[in-house]
C-alpha cells in the first residue's frame, strides 16, 4: 500500500498530458481522501498524497449575453414564425427572474404575490428565497395564465403548476424548459441555454449598479464567492472594450 513520492510525481505528470485541469483536480482529491481513510484505519500506513494538496482549477469566465444582444434576440424572436409565444415567455421569464429550470418547474400559483410582483422560489437544496419580476414580464405572465387556464379547462385538468405542456396540459420537467430555450438558439443561429440567460440576468443587474449581495440573494447562492465570478466578467468585458476601441488598446 506504500507508494513512493517519485511514483506519485510521475503518475501526476502522466495524467497532466491527457486530462483537463478539472478532471485532474478530481483525481488528486479522490486519491488524497482515499489514502486519508486508509491511514486512519491503519496507523502504520502513511498517506503518501498528504504532501500533494490539489489546487482547485481557476474557473473559466461564464458565457453571457449583454443588453444589446438580448434586445436583438427579442426582436428576432418576434419576427420569427417558428418560435412560439410560449418559448418567448420561457426566455423572458428566465432572463427576468434569473431562475433555474429546476426551480421553475416547481412553481405553483400560490408562490406568486401578484400585487408585489414577487415569487417564492424553492431551490434545489430546499431553501426558499424571494425574487421579483418586472412590469414587462407581468404582461406576458397574465397572458400565459389566461391561456393556461383555458387549456386546463379543455383537458379537464386541475393543478396549480405554472408551467405546462401545451399538448397535454400536464406539468413539464426542466429538460423540456431547456429544450425550448435551446431550440430558440438553434433557430436564431446562436448558442443559447438557460444558464446563459441566468448569467446574463446577474450581469445586467451588476452593470446597472446593483449591489452584489442583493444579486447573491436573488440567485440563491450560498457563498458570495460564487456570485463574485460575475464581477470578473465585468472587468474582462471592460478590458475587451478598451482594447477594441481605444487607439492604444
Amino acid at each position: 500500500m506504500e507508494v513512493p513520492q517519485k511514483e506519485i510525481y510521475l503518475y501526476y505528470t502522466e495524467l497532466e498530458k491527457n486530462l483537463a485541469k478539472s478532471t485532474l483536480y478530481t483525481y488528486r482529491k479522490t486519491l488524497r481522501h482515499f489514502y486519508h481513510f486508509v491511514s486512519s484505519e491503519n496507523p502504520h500506513i502513511k498517506n503518501p498524497f498528504a504532501r500533494f494538496k490539489p489546487r482547485a482549477p481557476v474557473r473559466n469566465f461564464v458565457r453571457v449575453l449583454y443588453e444589446k444582444e438580448i434586445d436583438q434576440i427579442y426582436v428576432q424572436m418576434l419576427e420569427s414564425n417558428r418560435i412560439s409565444a410560449y418559448q418567448c415567455f420561457l426566455f423572458d421569464f428566465i432572463y427576468d427572474t434569473g431562475m433555474k429550470p429546476s426551480e421553475m418547474r416547481r412553481l405553483v400559483l400560490s408562490d406568486f404575490d401578484f400585487m408585489a410582483r414577487s415569487i417564492v422560489v424553492t431551490g434545489n437544496n430546499g431553501k426558499q428565497r424571494y425574487t421579483f419580476y418586472s412590469k414587462s414580464l407581468e404582461t406576458s405572465l397574465l397572458s400565459h395564465l389566461e391561456r393556461r387556464q383555458q387549456l386546463l379547462e379543455q383537458r379537464h385538468l386541475y393543478h396549480s403548476y405554472l408551467f405546462i405542456d401545451w399538448k397535454t396540459g400536464c406539468t413539464i420537467d426542466e429538460y423540456m424548459i431547456c429544450q425550448a430555450i435551446t431550440a430558440i438558439g438553434e433557430e436564431l443561429g446562436i448558442k443559447l441555454k438557460p444558464f446563459i440567460l441566468r448569467h446574463s440576468f446577474a450581469i445586467a443587474l451588476l452593470e446597472n449598479g446593483c449591489d452584489i449581495r442583493y444579486v447573491q440573494a436573488l440567485l440563491g447562492h450560498v457563498s458570495i464567492s460564487t456570485t463574485q465570478i460575475y464581477e470578473k466578467v465585468k472587468i474582462c468585458s471592460k478590458q475587451n472594450t478598451i482594447q477594441k476601441y481605444h487607439p492604444r488598446g
